[in-house]
């Protein structure tokens, strides 16, 4: 029989109506359709399987890669009165994780969440098999993609658990997906035949503006002009830094120099001392958090009136989606950016710590490899010891290989070299994926230089970033735009022969997506090297290959 959303929206949540989006993904997922939604910050896409898993017959599986997360979704549904919900992560004692799973076991438990690295654990998948599965949902689906701006290891091995429990329905949700990522989350997944839903990119409410500091005094000058004067901040917001010595200094400097109360956040800290800062910006006891991106994942207040970038972002995703944490309450809200040309070398110090040389690689696979003749492989412990790397780069490394099909788990956390490679020693590492993303990466940080220099309208160069058309020149509301205004001049962008999508082919990089096209340059986004910035007359159509 067919389901009155709307009265079961208003009867389990007390929601009047759907926000952009919810309702479409809703439809689709009760009807047994695979989904992949992109749905910008604060558009509810927890929402879109929360009430299907009420609607539904079965325990629906939530693939969440944030503790936190979790446990926010779980006292909110709590609060509701919904009780028959579970989540499984490392935070659980082995009694305590021995409960959940016989509640698990009972099948009358409407959801269970749970961290991508326990599907990687064979007892678990044996036991959601025992038991019905009508959804399988991937939270932050984009950390799936090693085009995605915050791949994890772990979400790999999410389509073998899918098909290992017969293809339930899958939904995959993220605020942030470009059209590359999302077609690598579709064919990672395996449900290459989705047309993806994208909603509510566009943010009108949102102010986006960019300040560029010659030296990092001026950026403390621009911080004082923003909490003074004239141009004054209003309400609480979030600073975002790229390192927790910049969040110390600009916490230091609200407090003592600007009489701005604030309180520093970043991960290094304790447990309480979290919990207390994040009570102090909920109750508007402080104007401002100052915070590295451990802050801001799961925080629920919908007025913050402005999020301010200290340093650049590593890339355009990750920006949008801290901005995106202002004015969910639909009111006018700022999102400024303060950088400096310098602010690349910290992102791409970043970067050489999160990609491992080629030699290392090599390093790792060559243990692994004398441990060979061990039935129980080498443990990851062992690994750590032998080879001094951090566990970051190690986890990297060893999902690389397992995905490249050199090795494979032996047991819950050790490894070994496959039967393949066994057999065939001759196998080499073939590396070249891997320094292609190392590419790709650097090439995304390049596009938030891009957006951070830009003379024309911002809100059309994010929208056009995540595949979205704008049609209209300007959006009379970022900075570009309203300084356009102020001087009696149109925000001109020039018609382009190309358009978001094409399929251009250049002499040196080959074929790629067109993914930015104004006046005569156009961004293509190319496999073996990421973003390149063009001009125009540089690259011609190319015809679509049929497989």
């Amino acid at each position: 029989m067919p389901v009155d959303l709307h009265a079961a929206l208003r009867e389990r949540f007390g929601f009047a109506g759907f926000y952009p989006g919810q309702e479409e993904v809703i439809s689709r997922v009760l009807q047994g359709q695979d989904t992949l939604a992109i749905l910008a910050t604060g558009a509810g896409k927890s929402l879109t399987y929360q009430l299907p898993a009420l609607l539904l017959d079965g325990t629906t599986v939530v693939v969440s890669p944030l503790i936190a997360l979790m446990k926010d979704q779980l006292d909110m549904l709590r609060d509701r009165g919904i009780t028959d919900v579970v989540a499984l992560n490392s935070t659980l004692s082995e009694e305590q994780e021995l409960r959940a799973r016989q509640r698990i076991a009972s099948g009358s438990l409407r959801i269970a969440y749970t961290t991508p690295e326990k599907l990687e654990d064979e007892g678990f998948l044996q036991l959601l098999r025992s038991i019905r599965v009508p959804l399988f949902v991937v939270d932050e689906a984009h950390c799936i993609s090693q085009w995605g701006h915050d791949f994890r290891p772990a979400y790999l091995a999410l389509g073998a658990a899918i098909a290992k429990l017969n293809h339930p329905t899958v939904l995959a949700l993220t605020a942030t997906a470009t059209p590359s990522v999302r077609e690598d989350i579709l064919h990672q997944l395996g449900i290459e035949h989705v047309k993806p839903i994208v909603r509510g990119f566009d943010r009108p409410n949102l102010i986006y503006e960019a300040r560029k500091a010659d030296k990092e005094a001026d950026k403390l000058k621009i911080l004082t002009a923003l909490f003074s004067g004239d141009e004054a901040l209003s309400g609480t917001g979030i600073i975002y830094t790229a390192t927790i010595k910049n969040a110390l200094e600009v916490t230091r400097y609200l407090t003592d120099e600007l009489a701005v109360p604030a309180a520093v956040y970043h991960s290094k800290l304790h447990k309480e001392e979290r919990t207390q800062v994040h009570n102090l910006f909920m109750n508007e006891s402080i104007r401002a958090v100052v915070a590295t991106n451990a802050f801001g994942l799961g925080i629920d207040k919908p007025n913050i009136r402005f999020v301010l970038h200290y340093d650049l972002p590593g890339s355009l995703e990750a920006y949008t989606q801290e901005a995106g944490r202002a004015g969910r309450d639909g009111d006018p809200s700022r999102c400024i950016l303060i950088y400096r040309m310098s602010d690349t070398r910290v992102q791409n110090y970043f970067l050489t710590g999160k990609y491992p040389d080629v030699e290392e690689v090599q390093r790792v696979f060559g243990t692994i490899e004398v441990f060979a003749d061990q039935s129980a492989g080498v443990s990851m412990v062992d690994l750590r010891k032998i080879l001094q790397l951090p566990l970051t780069k190690l986890k990297v490394i060893l999902a690389l290989l397992k995905k490249s099909g050199y090795i494979e788990h032996v047991g819950k956390s050790a490894y070994a070299v496959t039967e393949a490679v066994r057999k065939h020693r001759e196998l080499m590492l073939n590396l070249a994926n891997y320094e292609t993303k190392k590419s790709y990466d650097q090439s995304k940080l390049a596009m938030m230089l891009q957006y951070a220099e830009s003379v024309s309208c911002r809100r059309r160069f994010i929208l056009n970033y995540f595949g979205e058309d704008f049609e209209r020149h300007g959006c009379g509301a970022c900075d570009n735009c309203l300084r356009a205004q102020a001087h009696g001049a149109a925000a001109r962008i020039g018609v382009s022969r190309f358009k978001i999508a094409d399929l251009v082919r250049h002499a040196k990089f080959g074929t790629g997506t067109v993914e930015r096209a104004e006046r005569d340059l156009v961004t293509v986004l190319f496999p073996a090297v990421g973003y390149k910035t063009l001009l125009a007359s540089a690259v011609s159509r190319a015809e679509a290959q049929i497989a």
